[in-house]
C-alpha cells in the first residue's frame, strides 16, 4: 500500500511540476510581448513628442509673422 501511496504521490508531482513548468512558460511569453509593446508604445511616445514641437514651433513661427504683420499695418 505504501509503495503506491508513493508512486501516486510522485505523479502528483511530476504533473504539479508540469503545470509548473507550462504557466512559467506562459508567463515568459507573456512578458516578452508586453516587454514588445511597451518598446513599441515607447518609439509612438518619442514620435508624438518630435511632432508636438514641431507643430509648436510652426505655431511659434505663424505667431510672429501674424506679429509683425499687425505691427506694419
Amino acid at each position: 500500500m505504501q509503495a503506491k501511496d508513493s508512486a501516486r504521490d510522485a505523479e502528483e508531482a511530476r504533473a504539479s511540476r508540469d503545470e509548473l513548468a507550462a504557466a512559467a512558460k506562459e508567463t515568459e511569453r507573456k512578458l516578452k510581448s508586453l516587454e514588445a509593446e511597451l518598446a513599441q508604445m515607447s518609439e509612438d511616445l518619442a514620435s508624438a513628442e518630435r511632432a508636438r514641437r514641431a507643430a509648436e514651433s510652426e505655431r511659434d513661427e505663424l505667431q510672429e509673422e501674424i506679429n509683425s504683420n499687425s505691427n506694419k499695418g
